[in-house]
């Protein structure tokens, strides 16, 4: 029997094997329908149902799925529709096995299913309209709809879904049914691939199956050994024994190929040992190991046990008789053990009645070995001029399988070489990119280290900053309270000198003139009182907390003017001074010493303060047209005059100074402090 035809065969027990669950009643089916109170419900309620992987596996049930899939293309429940379609179109092709039915049915719906949403359901949907129009042996039509299954597929990126391996399984068959070898070997690898990912161990094997298969039929039986050891190394631990009994089918036929009669039986009769009542597509396995095993026994003339096999075959064969495919199995091994019995007439109306279908189906090897069966037959019957016909036909169709499945090794070898080639390229190219990355891993850690030295380098070098800026600020507020301290002590001897010398003095002169009743006395009252008021006023003036700095600045202005030679005046132009009150004092006492500076040192003829505003500072600027000085860090001036106290009291207040000054040219002290923020 043709390995091709076994090729055909076997993709279906796959499918069939996802619909081996349990089933129930259609009574309690209708009973639950019934209870519920609308027809919405029920296309509800009877699309879950179906979708817990339920079967039809009566015409009754059949009927109320159709029903109720024109109720819910009716009320357009497209994704419910679906699910009953596609249970539908598993009844026809798995157990009505009217293919013709199921075709019609799926593209029917066909034109609705872009309305569909449920992603498993449309996968299903496609696996089901390409295993129909296989079936009609509509290989390219049932490729095409393969091709959008897995473009739908690839799309959802869901690669747990098993009708994701599925699709590619049965494109692999198909494109092995067209004689595309190598193209199909892809297939099916990419297929193990999803199932393996998926540890999907059942599937796994089947696809090993199918490719040993494909290897056999291709003359490829050391490939084909290779792929089929899989299965039988796990052979005692797979529950589904149809996977082992398809496995050792394909085995015997290999060996009758190769004319090994002692494998060929050893095979056949494992294949009929490992039996699985429990699973439904153990009938089709069934007839096929029945058939082929027939076959085996009636050409090693073991009748009895090919007698006993046909009879069985008989029972299975009963209401199967509309299976283009399982039908073929049966004529041919009705057909050998007539021929074994003698009866050749028989052998040869049940040979030539597969001839047609055999014609159509383009199947070479099966037409090979029904022209050996016609020859024997005729050779048998006396017919020697039939027979060489026969022969030379079996002559010629066994050339040209020999030229095909040379083309095909090669082809294969081929597609194997430049698959390694590729493999060792992408090695070597890994290999490079391993390098690489070993090298860019070198760098990169190289430019890290640097990095953190880098940062470690400028981590240290801040905190030295801080560190000579905190011991620069320390010294400076050590110097500004040193400096403090000694004007404080100045401003009390200056105050005990003036007490002594002029308060004192005016008060012994008063009790003097008191004593000797002199007219002088109040005079020298009146002098008392101005120098203590003089005094009062250097310490602190009394009417800056009631004027404000602007005024106090005017009146200190004016106080100057009356009692030195030197022109003062003021340019103040603002009207609202936005300062802390807290910094008008500093800004006050400053400008006190920049014109004590300039009264004492500058031998200036004129000097003018002035006040600007800007949109965020104000600028107070001191400038007189003395004999100036030489601004330098070394210069005495600058740390004399008073100009330490000025540089001490702006770095208080956060105030920009600036001692501008050139010898013979004057001095300008600018003071620019910030606008107080709201």
């Amino acid at each position: 029997m043709s390995g091709k035809i076994i090729l055909n065969i076997w993709f279906i027990l796959v499918f069939y094997q996802a619909l081996s669950q349990n089933t129930t009643s259609i009574d309690v089916v209708e009973t639950q329908l019934q209870k519920l109170p609308s027809d919405e419900e029920r296309i509800g309620f009877l699309s879950d149902f179906l979708k817990k992987s339920e079967t039809l596996k009566d015409e009754s049930f059949r009927l109320l799925v159709s029903k109720y899939q024109l109720f819910a293309l009716e009320n357009k429940d497209w994704d419910e529709a679906l699910v009953f379609t596609n249970r539908l179109a598993a009844y026809y092709i798995y157990e009505n096995i009217d293919h013709e039915a199921a075709l019609n049915e799926l593209k029917s719906f066909e034109k609705h299913l872009l309305k569909t949403k449920d992603v498993k359901e449309r996968a299903k949907f496609y696996i089901s309209y390409a295993e129909a129009a296989t079936y009609k042996q509509e290989f390219e039509n049932s490729l095409k709809i393969l091709d959008r299954a897995i473009e739908f597929l690839e799309k959802q990126k869901d690669s747990s879904l098993y009708e994701f391996g599925y699709a590619y399984l049965k494109a692999a068959e198909n494109n092995s049914r067209l004689n595309h070898v190598v193209k199909s070997v892809s297939l099916f690898r990419k297929a193990g691939q999803l199932f393996k990912h998926q540890n999907d161990t059942l599937y796994y094997l089947w696809t090993q199956n199918g490719l040993s298969s494909l290897l056999s039929q291709n003359s490829l039986y050391e490939e084909a050994t290779k792929e089929r050891s899989i299965i039988f190394d796990l052979e005692t631990k797979i529950k589904e024994k149809q996977i082992v009994a398809m496995a050792h089918l394909q085995a015997s036929l290999d060996a009758r190929r190769l004319e090994n009669t002692k494998d060929e039986l050893y095979h056949i009769n494992k294949a009929l040992v490992n039996d699985n009542p429990a699973a439904d597509i153990n009938e089709i396995v069934r007839i096929l190991v029945l058939a082929n095993a027939v076959i085996t026994f009636s050409v090693n003339e073991q009748l009895d046990r090919a007698n006993q096999l046909l009879d069985t075959l008989r029972l299975k064969m009963s209401n199967r008789s509309s299976s283009t495919f399982l039908n073929a199995y049966y004529v041919i091994a009705q057909s050998e053990n007539s021929f074994a019995r003698g009866d050749w007439a028989n052998a040869e109306q049940l040979a030539r009645s597969l001839i047609d279908n055999v014609e159509n189906s383009r199947d070479l090897r099966f037409m090979l070995e029904l022209e050996a069966l016609l020859a024997k037959i005729s050779e048998a019957q006396g017919n020697s001029i039939q027979a060489l016909q026969h022969y030379k036909n079996y002559i010629r169709f066994k050339d040209s399988l020999n030229v095909n499945a040379a083309k095909k090794r090669f082809a294969y070898v081929q597609a194997e070489f430049q698959s390694e080639k590729k493999d060792l390229e992408i090695q070597q190219q890994n290999q490079a990119i391993e390098l690489l990355q070993a090298e860019n891993r070198i760098a990169n850690q190289r430019f890290l280290l640097g990095g953190i030295i880098a940062i470690g380098l400028f981590v240290s070098i801040y905190f030295w900053r801080q560190r000579l800026f905190s011991i620069r600020e320390g010294k400076l507020q050590k110097r500004f309270a040193q400096n403090l301290i000694r004007h404080l002590e100045d401003e009390r001897k200056r105050i005990a000198r003036e007490l002594h010398d002029s308060i004192g003095h005016n008060l012994l002169l008063i009790k003097n003139s008191l004593l000797l009743n002199v007219q002088s006395a109040p005079a020298l009252i009146d002098q008392s009182i101005q120098e203590v008021q003089s005094m009062s006023q250097s310490l602190h003036p009394f009417q800056f907390e009631k004027l404000g700095l602007i005024t106090s600045i005017r009146y200190t202005v004016e106080n100057f003017q009356k009692n030195s030679t030197i022109f003062y005046s003021a340019d103040i132009q603002i009207k609202k001074l936005e300062i802390e009150k807290e910094k008008e004092l500093f800004i006050y006492r400053m400008l006190q010493e920049c014109l004590a500076n300039v009264e004492k040192h500058s031998q200036a003829v004129a000097c003018q303060i002035q006040v600007l505003e800007t949109a965020t500072q104000f600028i107070f600027t001191v400038k007189d047209n003395g004999k100036g000085f030489e601004v330098t860090q070394k210069t005495q001036a600058l740390n004399s005059l008073g100009l330490k106290n000025l540089k001490e009291r702006a770095q208080l207040i956060g105030a920009d100074l600036k001692v501008e000054s050139k010898i013979g040219k004057g001095t300008l002290v600018t003071i620019i402090i910030p606008k107080k923020t709201n």
